[in-house]
């Protein structure tokens, strides 16, 4: 967008990420792979951990900002911020709020990150298990799902997609090419837990 008023005055300059396993297999905590991906970032833009100042992360991470800074050795904080919602589409939001960090002078290098490490928590996204069935009051949005049995995302966004099929005819078929595209940027990142493995429309 030509009017972003952000546009040519924040920039991501630098990246960093821990391995990838598949569930269960991580052996080290959400704070020592969100550290380390932190340090590995801070590296690559070749900034020192003391220059960094503000800290975003989104939907629901478990790291505390003041608790990540002092044991990365960062001077001082003067901003932090989680982005709430979204899924796995909150990383979007969070690098946003980093970058209005930096436009708005609150902060001058923000890193935006998130550390999860399934398997030692509930799977991100599955069914909320330890409230069904405890006899635990449920308030807020979910009190309209759980009782029902609707427990897990890929119920929820089942029966959005459902709707969505019954308005627009959108077919399976057309949803199966984000599989299919999800797979093939994956194969980009040799470490990826599918790295080697795509798949076709036909194999969706």
């Amino acid at each position: 967008m030509s009017d972003w008023p952000m546009k040519d005055k924040v920039a991501i300059v630098g990246i960093g990420e821990t391995e990838y396993t598949k569930w269960g297999q991580i052996k080290r905590s959400e704070f020592q792979l969100g550290c380390e991906a932190i340090l590995k970032a801070v590296e690559d833009a070749g900034l020192s951990v003391k220059d960094i100042d503000g800290i975003a992360s989104y939907s629901g991470d478990r790291n505390e900002p003041v608790m990540i800074a002092t044991a990365l050795g960062m001077p001082q904080l003067r901003f932090s911020n989680m982005f709430w919602g979204g899924g796995g589409g909150g990383g979007s939001g969070a690098v946003h709020n980093a970058a209005m960090a930096i436009y708005s002078g609150t902060a001058n290098y923000v890193v935006a990150f998130r550390a999860l490490a399934q398997g030692q928590f509930q799977r991100f996204g599955g069914p909320i298990t330890d409230l069904v069935g405890a006899g635990n009051r449920i308030g807020g949005s979910m009190a309209y799902s759980l009782p029902y049995g609707l427990i897990s995302a890929p119920q929820m966004f089942a029966m959005q997609t459902r709707r969505h099929m019954h308005l627009y005819g959108t077919t399976s078929r057309q949803l199966g090419a984000v599989a299919v595209a999800s797979r093939k940027h994956a194969q980009r990142n040799p470490r990826a837990v599918m790295y080697g493995r795509p798949i076709t429309i036909e194999d969706h």
